[in-house]
Parts: structure tokens; sequence; C-alpha cells
């Protein structure tokens, strides 16, 4: 890779990829995890229902709704940990974290590269300066000889 701006677009769209990645995953696990906090919920209600009940006489019913409150509490379960395995995988995070840090490695070489050129192009300016004024002074001098001083 030799074009820096190649690079700096490699740069973007590994970033923009990150960024994408990391969007679906934070969708994907919110969207599982408020579904977990409805069944959460529905559980909290029909446990505090079953608890009601089951200190009302003939205990019935409070086993019912307490069969149903353990049914929600695994539902969130699941449903939470559905949410830590939701979205784009951590290999695919890491793969564009790769390439992105790739791509700068690359760019900082081609920096590094032209900083050397430059370094080496002002001291080849100054050794010409000091020629031309070496020159210079021979013309001088040469014009003075010529001129009889």
């Amino acid at each position: 890779m030799s074009d820096p701006v190649m690079k700096i677009q490699i740069i973007a769209r590994a970033e923009m990829a990150l960024l994408q990645i990391r969007a679906e995953r934070v969708a994907g696990r919110s969207t599982l995890f408020i579904v977990a906090m409805v069944f959460a919920l529905l559980a909290l209600a029909m446990l505090n229902f079953a608890a009601f009940h089951a200190i009302a006489p003939g205990q019935g019913p409070a086993l019912a709704a307490l069969f149903v409150a353990l049914i929600d509490l695994g539902a969130a379960f699941i449903t939470v940990a559905a949410a830590r395995k939701a979205g784009p995988t951590e290999s695919q995070e890491r793969l564009a974290r790769e390439i992105r840090e790739l791509a700068y490695t690359e760019l900082n070489r081609d920096v590094e590269q032209v900083q050397a050129e430059v370094q080496e192009t002002v001291a080849e300016v100054r050794r010409l300066r000091s020629s031309v004024q070496g020159i210079g002074a021979l013309v001088g001098l040469v014009g003075k000889l010529a001129s009889g001083d």
C-alpha cells in the first residue's frame, strides 16, 4: 500500500464498520433487555399476586399465580442470556480493528518517509546554498583580480 488517500479511505471505512457493528450489537442487546425487563415486571407482578393469594384461604389461585411467575422469571433469564449473545460477533469487530490498525501503521510509515524526504531536500538546499555562496565569493575574487585592485 503506497497511496495515502487509499489508506485514509480504508481507515474511514474500518471506523464506519466498527461503529455499525457496535450500534447493531447495542440495538440487539437493548431490545432483548427490554423484553427481559417486561418479563421480569410480569414476574414481579405475579409473585406479588401469588404471595397475596398464598395467604388467602383455599390456596388454589395462589399456586397457579406462583407457577405463572416462575415461568415469567425463566423467560426473563433466557432472554437476558440471548441478549448477551445478540448482534455481530466479537471476531467481526476484532477484524475491523486489525484492518484499521494496519492502515494506521501504513499511513504512519508514509508520513515518516515524507518527513525523511523533506529533511533530505532541506539538506540538499543548504548544500546548494553554500556552493552558490562559494561561487559568488570566487566570482568576486576573480572580479577584483581582473580589475587590478
